[in-house]
């Protein structure tokens, strides 16, 4: 019997732009598991990093690390109350037994008025829970009864080190009172979702997981009230150079409607390029850049040319050949965005292509 033979359709193309770094570095750590090699102390700072910028309400955001934390380790407090992230970095997912142990501090410590209950409890783990302990977060009331009957072993000798804590008498009774349904766990796709809104996202995981969308090569076909400027600046140099007044509708039929065409191009380009900023980047990121542009190409801004195209020509050959090198942005960005850099220049008005 023949062996049949299908033909093999070629993948489809890439969504998103390929970089120098995708092909140095191959594919990148995947956040979850870097969040695995952490040690512990690094565990409790991207906790930190991540609680600090997780809820505006938030007064303070406070690490109490080590010895004495009395089973708090990131607290972030607002006007009525606080909320606390338990940091567990274990090898392990967290067990029933692990949670017993940090809320049996929680029960001790409330009981004795050192603080109050929190609004909300969380244990942050890598690793998530086991199957057991998703079933008692799940079911709350079940909380309650692992603790009692859990007590002796998981907690009464590892709450203080200089004295035994039974459960019993007014204690009991105080644990008893306690409706837990405050307590939970933050997934660690939660973790890392909420992580990446911070500023710190990025020098943490680095950038090369980032995909920048494929920049199109078309520019709308109505102009927007954000060309107004640099497009009126370009026309003036087309004006100047040539001799006769442009506008947007007799352009069409000159020598420089290339050239304006480009120029919308890459001026949607480097928008493009600044709302990826925006998006994955701390604030201010595309700001350097465009200054970094600006320094580039001042000197020859201020060259003598013959006229305003000449200046635009001069200054656009030279913002695609800046090298960028030691900017976050460097593996991002194109030809068509070091040209449309200058446009959102000329928009800002730092310069025009005609002088006075």
């Amino acid at each position: 019997m023949p062996v049949s033979e299908n033909s093999i359709e070629l993948p489809p193309a890439p969504e998103f732009m390929l970089t120098a770094l995708d092909v140095q570095k191959g594919e990148p750590v995947h956040p979850l598991d870097r969040l695995l090699i952490m040690s512990a102390d690094e565990w409790e700072v991207f906790t930190l990093e991540l609680v600090y910028h997780l809820d505006k309400d938030y007064e303070v955001v406070t690490r109490c690390a080590g010895a004495g934390d009395k089973g708090r380790d990131v607290i972030g407090r607002f006007s009525t109350g606080w909320d606390n992230y338990q940091c567990k970095h274990y090898g392990d997912k967290l067990s029933v037994a692990d949670v017993v142990t940090e809320l049996g501090k929680l029960v001790y410590y409330t009981w004795k008025g050192d603080y109050t209950l929190p609004r909300e409890y969380r244990f942050v783990t890598p690793k998530g829970c086991s199957s057991d302990c998703i079933d008692m977060l799940a079911n709350k009331s079940r909380i309650k009864t692992e603790l009692v009957s859990r007590w002796d072993k998981a907690c009464r000798d590892k709450i203080t080190k200089t004295q035994s804590i039974s459960l019993e008498g007014e204690l009991l009774d105080y644990l008893s009172s306690i409706d837990f349904s405050f307590v939970d766990e933050m997934s660690s796709l939660d973790l890392v979702e909420r992580h990446s809104k911070t500023p710190y996202h990025s020098s943490r995981f680095g950038t090369y997981h980032l995909k920048r969308p494929l920049v199109k090569k078309i520019a709308p076909a109505a102009v927007g009230d954000n060309e107004k400027i640099y497009l009126e600046a370009l026309l003036d140099a087309f004006s100047e150079a040539g001799g006769n007044e442009y506008s947007l509708e007799n352009v069409k039929a000159s020598e420089y409607k290339e050239d304006l065409d480009r120029a919308r191009i890459n001026f949607f380009s480097a928008e493009s390029l600044e709302i990826f900023s925006r998006d994955a980047f701390p604030a201010g990121c595309y700001q350097e850049l465009k200054d970094e542009c600006y320094e580039g190409v001042y000197s020859v801004i201020r060259h003598k040319h013959d006229n305003g195209y000449y200046r635009f020509l001069a200054v656009s050959t030279q913002c695609a050949s800046l090298p960028y090198s030691a900017h976050p942005l460097y593996h991002y960005i194109q030809a068509s965005d070091r040209k449309g850099l200058c446009h959102q220049l000329v928009n800002d008005q730092k310069f025009k292509w005609i002088k006075g």
